[in-house]
């Protein structure tokens, strides 16, 4: 089941952002998340097992954060998350951008079935726990429904 993220899920959602992320959000992002942005999570046999931060902005959207638990991960979950996340936004982007870590190639992989393309790329721009600094990948999806709608 997908739904909201609720305030009683910002404890579940960090400890999963945690188990993925060298630099993860704080409790309080999370919570703040829970109001300010589009925030949805999928539960698998009653239990939050990913989530998902898509930020509108005017005719666009950027996905924040996206994360599913490690241990459920290659189900299809993330794809059927993303999915669903993306169909609930209600201010019907024309496109949506996203950034992504180089080095994740199952989350590349996942975005691009979802029909995101790179666009760009930030060097050095995350943070690695050896101190280094790691590529990060811009991507794109454009929602043909809305943007042919600009041409009619």
């Amino acid at each position: 089941m997908i739904r909201p993220m609720l305030t009683s899920d910002v404890e579940v959602v960090y400890e999963i952002e945690s188990l993925g992320q060298t630099h993860p959000w704080t409790k309080k992002q999370f919570s703040e998340a829970v109001d300010s942005y589009q925030s949805t999570v999928i539960e698998y046999q009653n239990r939050v097992v990913g989530f998902c931060i898509l930020q509108p902005v005017l005719d666009e959207a950027n996905l924040l954060l996206m994360a599913v638990h490690p241990e459920m991960r290659g189900k299809g979950l993330g794809y059927q998350l993303l999915e669903a996340s993306m169909a609930q936004l209600n201010n019907d982007p024309v496109q949506i951008f996203l950034e992504v870590r180089e080095s994740n190639k199952a989350a590349i992989a996942l975005y691009e079935k979802s029909g995101f393309h790179q666009i760009d790329m930030r060097k050095n721009y995350y943070p690695t726990l050896d101190g280094g600094k790691e590529h990060a990948i811009i991507m794109v999806k454009a929602c043909s429904d809305n943007f042919a709608d600009l041409f009619k």
